[in-house]
């Protein structure tokens, strides 16, 4: 069996390099689009995605660092020295702002297409851009996400009390510093005087997350682990656990991450990543114009907190049902998805 795939222990160092090999040799002078690397062990497309991921964030990020540096009139060594506590402060909004354009594209845009391009013919079917398997699952996906909306503020809450009460002074501290910082930049970010500034901010964290982290998630984190489990909801649970912890915020990880796995599950049974983008889109966008019109801050839930467990329950409940009835009209299967044989290497 393959090292890099099948039933044996991944040995790191050894796929790495054999992905590295991969990616760079071209077979009697084909052209690199006929790789087809989904048919390789879900391991070694693991390494692969990894890698690209890794080179284009580094080559992405420093070219939008000289952009950012050169339209601010800074030096790289200057904007180097800003710390995550600057970005709370009004003069650093755009920079936060730019930074969320670099991230979009050097970290989640970019190496999901080219990997896309590289692992299939048809990359943007691959990646889950097409139409969904019936019309109505953009709406469900959106109804889903909007009935989750209560469910999360109440799941936020429980993750709230869970660290506070769970974990020690220290953690406690260390932990309140990176959150403080991290809700002091969206707090910036969110700073809206105008109709401009409320559709920059959808923009930004509307439309360029929804579309970046559902590609770069769902469209072929979430694909990729699915195979090496052999199993959806195991993949689904361990991309939306990463999905929650790239975000860097323990005060809000088990929402995110059951966010993650509603995201998920919409993705796997509607067959198309549409729905979990439309979704993700609706769930940002809507805390942005609420946040603009002053119904909520960025600390606030929607419901009083006296009411919330019973909400949040019954919230449960109907995205269960929504979920359930989604999987009923769906036609995703394990092995319609991932019936192709897998082929050696040949290097």
């Amino acid at each position: 069996m393959d090292e890099c795939g099948g039933e044996r222990i991944l040995q790191p160092v050894s796929c790495v390099k054999r992905a590295a090999i991969y990616i760079l040799k071209s077979r009697g002078g084909s052209r690199i689009m006929h790789l087809n690397i989904k048919k390789q062990p879900a391991w070694l497309q693991l390494v692969i995605f990894g890698l690209i991921t890794i080179v284009l964030a580094f080559v992405g990020s420093a070219i939008g660092f000289l952009i950012i540096a050169s339209s601010n009139h800074m030096g790289l060594m200057e904007l180097s020295k800003i710390t995550p506590s600057d970005f709370a402060k009004p003069e650093f909004a755009g920079i936060a702002k730019s930074l969320l354009v670099v991230q979009f594209f050097a970290i989640f845009l970019l190496p999901s297409l080219l990997f896309a391009f590289l692992a299939d013919p048809k990359p943007l079917a691959f990646a889950g851009l097409k139409k969904p398997d019936q019309a109505n699952f953009i709406f469900l996906g959106v109804l889903i996400i909007l009935v989750s909306y209560v469910l999360v503020a109440w799941l936020g809450e429980l993750n709230q009390s869970l660290v506070k009460n769970l974990l020690g002074k220290t953690a406690r501290q260390w932990i309140d510093k990176g959150e403080s910082e991290v809700d002091g930049t969206l707090q910036n970010i969110l700073v809206m005087k105008n109709p401009v500034d409320l559709l920059v901010a959808i923009v930004l964290i509307g439309i360029l997350a929804a579309v970046g982290e559902e590609l770069f998630f769902r469209g072929i984190l979430q694909r990729i682990l699915i195979q090496a489990f052999k199993s959806p909801w195991v993949g689904i649970l361990v991309t939306a656990a990463l999905f929650s912890a790239i975000h860097g915020q323990f005060m809000g990880f088990i929402p995110r991450m059951i966010l993650g796995v509603v995201l998920g599950a919409l993705y796997w049974y509607s067959g198309s990543l549409l729905p979990a983008m439309a979704g993700h889109f609706v769930f940002n966008g809507l805390q942005v114009v609420l946040v603009y019109f002053k119904v909520i801050d960025t600390s606030s839930n929607t419901v009083g907190a006296r009411f919330l467990p019973v909400a949040g329950v019954i919230s449960l409940v109907i995205v269960i049902y929504l979920l359930n009835y989604l999987r009923k009209r769906s036609i995703t299967t394990y092995d319609g998805l991932y019936r192709q044989p897998v082929e050696p290497m040949d290097i």
